[in-house]
């Protein structure tokens, strides 16, 4: 499992700094034109994303063939690519925290119930974004897989809406919503990995 890790880590390095990069440059200055926890959505959501596109550039490269044949169960494959979409998405989440209090902080701003809020919110968008794009990226080719990014965030911000509308406390509706999203990250991984290895690699 690390050598799957580190072989994504070489893919998508040279990006992810330079992301990392952008995002403390210009989460700085966009923290003070709005609420600094929104770096937290942001840097969380932006960082999962990069993990996704590991799996196209394996089919581009071809590389699923080779691992088809390794010395490894097939499920290792898939098992990979959930966990490294936790790490990043774990790392986005700190480095959004640790740069949204800098700036509340900084602005004099620092409100436990908003900077709650909005790590929930960030945590529940990345695990039900994750659900959805990492096995239709599996599934579907580099074109229709766009269509699973295009869909994953609306349907996201749809069950906020919905639950905002059904749970009148905003701290009870996140929490909700955080746990159902932990229930289908589970739920989508656990699925994958006994789907996915059956599935012949293209």
């Amino acid at each position: 499992m690390k050598g799957l890790l580190l072989k994504d880590y070489y893919l998508i390095r040279s990006v992810l700094w330079i992301v990392l990069a952008v995002f403390v440059a210009a989460g700085a200055a966009m923290a003070f034109l709005t609420t600094p926890w929104a770096l937290t959505v942001v840097a969380t959501v932006i960082l999962g994303m990069i993990s996704v596109t590991t799996i196209q550039m394996d089919k581009a490269s071809g590389w699923r063939k080779v691992a088809a044949v390794l010395p490894l169960p097939r499920a290792a494959v898939v098992d990979n690519k959930y966990l490294l979409y936790l790490l990043l998405s774990g790392a986005g989440f700190l480095l959004g925290v640790l740069v949204g209090c800098a700036a509340a902080l900084g602005k004099n701003a620092f409100d436990g119930e908003t900077m709650g809020i909005f790590s929930c919110i960030s945590l529940a968008l990345a695990l039900l974004s994750g659900s959805v794009t990492i096995p239709l990226n599996f599934l579907w080719t580099e074109e229709k897989s766009m269509l699973s990014l295009i869909l994953a965030y609306p349907l996201s911000a749809a069950l906020f809406a919905g639950s905002a509308l059904l749970l009148p406390d905003k701290r009870v509706a996140c929490a909700a919503v955080a746990a159902l999203s932990l229930i289908l990250f589970a739920s989508s991984w656990l699925l994958a990995r006994k789907r996915m290895p059956c599935i012949d690699m293209p």
